[in-house]
């Protein structure tokens, strides 16, 4: 007996843009940059270099909010803020 392959197709278009996704994006640029005004500064008008220049919001829009969030995780591994695990702590 022979089963057909397997195929994933990625889907024809991104996920839509939803203010949860906003929230969580903001939520997590909050625990980097405590000052609201300047949070949503940089959710609308900073370019993201690593992102193809786009804003955190452009890409919100875009159903990217994933990588967004993924690149704040970064930020916040590279600065620090993020706990030590295991037993390097000790």
């Amino acid at each position: 007996m022979s089963f057909a392959p397997i195929i994933a197709f990625p889907p024809a278009t991104l996920a839509p843009a939803t203010k949860a996704h906003a929230w969580q994006v903001l939520r997590e640029a909050s625990r980097i940059e405590p000052d609201e005004a300047a949070r949503i500064a940089w959710y609308r008008d900073e370019p993201i270099v690593a992102l193809d220049r786009h804003t955190a919001e452009t890409l919100v829009t875009m159903g990217r909010y994933v990588e967004v969030l993924a690149f704040l995780r970064g930020v916040r591994m590279d600065l620090g803020l993020e706990p030590s695990h295991g037993f390097g702590a000790f």
